[in-house]
């Protein structure tokens, strides 16, 4: 019996090392569900702002953050990317485009100053003078390895 319950406790410690030491995987065209860890507004960010965000889905990267930046910040029009995934001590270089928004306040393709946007090729576009999306909003995206 004592045996058995080392040899138990062997393969579980070399099962969970090989899960903490297991790089996180990005393949092409994966779907994210991620919850903005910023607030983005046209009338004050700028290119070049640091953007960061958690990821709700995929279910294997949950938990993970994402850091980016601000690519364009000019009235009606807002874009952002992620260039760095962080999960269990890991940084994966990742790339992202914009597919959809869900507000703040979760109302779906609509940014925080309750505009109807819609995205094309990754930006935020609305119809009036600026784009807000507050920290909390949801971003769906699409992404893969750099």
């Amino acid at each position: 019996m004592r045996e058995a319950w080392r040899r138990w406790t062997l393969a579980s410690a070399l099962w969970l090392g090989a899960l903490a030491w297991a790089q996180p995987r990005v393949e092409e065209g994966t779907r994210f569900l991620v919850k903005l860890g910023d607030t983005l507004d046209t009338r004050i960010s700028r290119a070049g702002d640091r953007v960061s965000a958690v990821v709700i889905s995929p279910v294997s990267l949950r938990g993970g953050r994402l850091e980016g930046q601000v690519e364009e910040a000019s009235g009606p029009r807002l874009r952002f990317g992620f260039h760095t995934l962080r999960l269990a001590g890991h940084a994966v270089a990742i790339r992202t485009e914009i597919t959809g928004v869900v507000n703040s306040k979760g109302n779906p393709a609509r940014d925080d100053l309750n505009q109807v946007v819609r995205i094309e090729k990754g930006t935020v576009i609305a119809p009036g003078e600026a784009v807000a999306i507050h920290e909390g909003a949801e971003i769906r995206l699409v992404g893969g390895p750099r």
